[in-house]
């Protein structure tokens, strides 16, 4: 068995470590964390889930512990965009077959060589304790750990809308009880970055339905009109009076000419009759994200990035029939099979309109248990098995929903 203390001074060290120890590690833990939002430790081990090799991810905070398990892949994601540079001493201990043990006693100066170049570390206590079979771990040098994750939003960045909603301090920090806010906005701004990053287009425009106290509206304005230098045109629509008035004097208050709020109704209102080009939910509750989607479906919107709410349709409606019974002996596993019924059923009818659709998760669901993206590319390519699949299952179980319905009306 082998320690190895990683200096976190570096995303691509610490993730080039890890992904040489992936497989054969023993365990990785990160303590010593170098700000108050970070978890006290998080460690990593590999479990078998199925046949197939997993990463469990446990988080302690306090004293409760969260566990998570990712691929390969989703492991390395994490460990740059959440771990790295936020703890001050980083352990991965990995295994070793007998035999390389043994050439590492016998041929002592030679692999002493090896290791220092696989593992870019000039650490002779490192080097002696893989000799010899010990463990070291040791607090990590200098002031680089301090480095703070490279957000697209950063902490410091001067939005004064941030202010006035209440994200950040009058210094723009981080409003404490607003981190896990911060951490969703970033990662869905960083989701449409991803698609965005590869166009060369200078003009959009999006609606942003339920957008509440628009905490994302107002950052995805930010994000296309400020760091990618377009010309954004965004129109917020919430049922509360109070909210889109408030909105709007904080976008007025800033000069952002080309956002504004709008009281309305989705499932009833006619809204906007220009063209778009992408629709965002974020929380719109229950059958609300069904009749934005329903919305961008009938105005052939390129994209549609929508992270769902209590989905309570299908949960009230479903009854037992068939193959899935054993999922709804108890609440808890109703409830959660009805939430992933419902978003599988929108995907399958965003699929077979044309749109090609990727399940993400959305933020960590220690941060919130409401996070799956349904982040949409229109295609055109329409018609596909599984709307047929949604239509049967409904059949066998006897629930409502709400997108799979109006698509059937549609076509009548």
């Amino acid at each position: 068995m082998d320690e190895k203390t990683v200096d976190p001074r570096g995303a691509s060290r610490l993730c080039a470590d890890l992904e040489t120890a992936l497989p054969t590690l023993g365990k990785a833990v990160f303590s010593q964390p170098t700000d108050a939002h970070a978890d006290i430790k998080v460690t990593v081990r590999p479990v078998a889930l199925r046949g197939e090799r997993r990463y469990q991810l446990e988080r302690l905070r306090g004293n409760k512990a969260y566990h998570q398990n990712l691929t390969a892949a989703e492991l390395l994601r994490t460990a740059a965009e959440e771990l790295d540079g936020h703890y001050r001493q980083v352990l991965i201990v990995f295994f070793l077959p007998l035999a390389t043990t043994l050439l590492h006693m016998v041929f002592a100066s030679r692999m002493m060589a090896c290791m220092l170049q696989t593992f870019m570390l000039y650490d002779w206590n490192l080097v002696l304790a893989c000799i010899g079979g010990t463990a070291v771990s040791r607090p990590c040098a200098g002031d680089a750990h301090d480095r703070e994750k490279s957000y697209i939003l950063a902490e410091g960045e001067h939005i004064p809308a941030l202010v006035d909603l209440g994200v950040f301090t009058a210094d723009f920090r981080i409003v404490r009880a607003k981190y896990d806010k911060y951490k969703q906005i970033n990662r869905f701004i960083e989701l449409v970055d991803d698609e965005f990053s590869k166009t060369g287009r200078r003009d959009i425009t999006i609606l942003d339905f339920g957008c509440g106290k628009s905490y994302l509206t107002f950052i995805l304005y930010y994000y296309f009109t400020v760091k990618r230098g377009m010309n954004a045109r965004i129109i917020g629509y919430d049922l509360k009076e109070d909210v889109v008035e408030r909105c709007n004097a904080v976008a007025e208050k800033y000069g952002y000419t080309g956002l504004r709020f709008v009281r309305a109704d989705v499932t009833r209102d006619v809204l906007y009759d220009e063209h778009i080009d992408m629709i965002v939910t974020l929380h719109a509750c229950d059958t609300a994200t069904d009749y934005a989607l329903w919305y961008a479906l009938r105005r052939r919107a390129e994209y549609i990035f929508s992270v769902p709410c209590c989905q309570h349709e299908v949960n009230g409606t479903i009854r037992k029939g068939g193959e899935l019974d054993i999922f709804m002996s108890h609440g808890i596993i109703k409830e959660r099979m009805s939430a992933l019924l419902t978003d599988a059923i929108r995907a399958a009818v965003l699929e077979d309109m044309g749109y090609e659709v990727d399940m993400i998760e959305f933020i960590d669901f220690a941060h919130s248990p409401k996070n799956l993206m349904l982040r949409c590319r229109r295609t055109g390519k329409r018609g596909t098995k599984k709307l047929a699949e949604a239509r049967r299952l409904r059949e066998q179980y006897g629930f409502e929903q709400t997108l799979l319905s109006l698509a059937e009306n549609d076509r009548k």
